[in-house]
């Protein structure tokens, strides 16, 4: 229990509910949204869930592209924006960004996903997320200009993990898929067609181990999830090698300490890419550490710039 209360209290430091924007009606169809952030509402399930959706200045109707991070055990959607920075890069690049919050037993910290093993009340819950994630793509283009082409998931640990589930079960929703430092912690996953992945991942991760398995930073992982068994990299990623239909061998490039690992070309012109970090903890590259005991992440990648460059070269047929 002392853990617990130490993670909340430290989640909350970094992210708490004086820091939550009220929620605000969306705008109308067909209208130029006003730049800035904003929370919206919806009812899925009978759950009252939010998100946040961020909107670069200069946006009128044509439409755009849409990320949507996802935060990671213990986090919200707040956390997961600090971590990457990809408000600030979309606003060079013009595209939306969604950042949904998970469920939890408080309002605004230590959320989850249910990504199929993990992770908490989410899980034991049985929350539908996938529901969840597809009526807020529904409510984002039913009041945005998103191009639904042009739709992109990423995500890091517990997030990663959804992020991985959503490439199983909205294939079709999603054009490419970016999980960072987590594990495809899902069994039943048949995505409706080859799906474009960019994973990142540490060698030294000790909250979802690079060999998979059980892992040594217990007290770094959410209160429920410390017995967790999380698929190893090779496992996870070798998946969508095979499902894409890629070739068995890739090619490989070393800069620094960044090793990857490319699979492709694949079908229907998807690619497999995998981004070893040599002696990467639990963090995103490149970012702020996602709370104040976690890990310190490296600046040998800038995680947030690969993946929208990854992005950019996919499109839902």
């Amino acid at each position: 229990m002392a853990a617990l209360l130490a993670i909340v209290a430290a989640t909350a430091a970094a992210c708490g509910p004086r820091d939550r924007e009220e929620p605000a009606p969306p705008p109308p169809a067909g209208t130029p949204p006003p730049a800035g952030t904003v929370t919206h509402t919806l009812t899925v399930d009978g759950r009252t869930r939010d998100y946040r959706v961020h909107i670069p200045p200069g946006t009128g109707t044509t439409p755009r592209p849409l990320v949507v991070e996802l935060h990671g055990g213990g986090g919200n959607g707040l956390n997961i924006e600090k971590q990457t920075g990809f408000f600030g890069l979309a606003d060079q690049e013009g595209f939306l960004v969604a950042s949904p919050n998970g469920t939890g037993g408080f309002t605004d910290t230590m959320l989850t996903w249910n990504a199929g093993w993990c992770c908490g009340q989410a899980k034991r819950d049985q929350v539908d997320d996938v529901a969840f994630i597809a009526a807020m793509l529904d409510d984002l283009a039913a009041h945005y200009p998103v191009d639904t082409r042009r739709i992109y998931a990423t995500g890091f640990s517990n997030g990663a993990m959804m992020t991985y589930r959503l490439g199983c079960d909205l294939a079709d929703r999603f054009a490419a898929i970016a999980p960072v430092s987590g594990a495809l912690d899902y069994d039943g996953c048949a995505p409706s067609r080859a799906v474009p992945l960019l994973a990142i991942h540490g060698t030294e991760d000790q909250n979802v181990p690079y060999e998979g398995g059980v892992g040594t930073g217990g007290d770094k992982r959410f209160p429920t999830e410390k017995d967790r068994v999380d698929r190893s990299v090779a496992d996870s990623v070798g998946f969508w090698v095979r499902h894409d239909g890629c070739p068995a061998t890739p090619t490989e490039n070393r800069e620094g300490v960044v090793v990857r690992t490319s699979h492709g070309p694949c079908t229907g012109g998807t690619e497999v890419v995998l981004d070893t970090v040599e002696g990467g903890g639990h963090a995103w590259p490149g970012g702020e550490r996602g709370w104040l005991r976690g890990d310190e992440p490296t600046d040998s990648l800038d995680a947030t710039a690969e993946i929208w460059a990854f992005f950019t070269r996919h499109q839902l047929p």
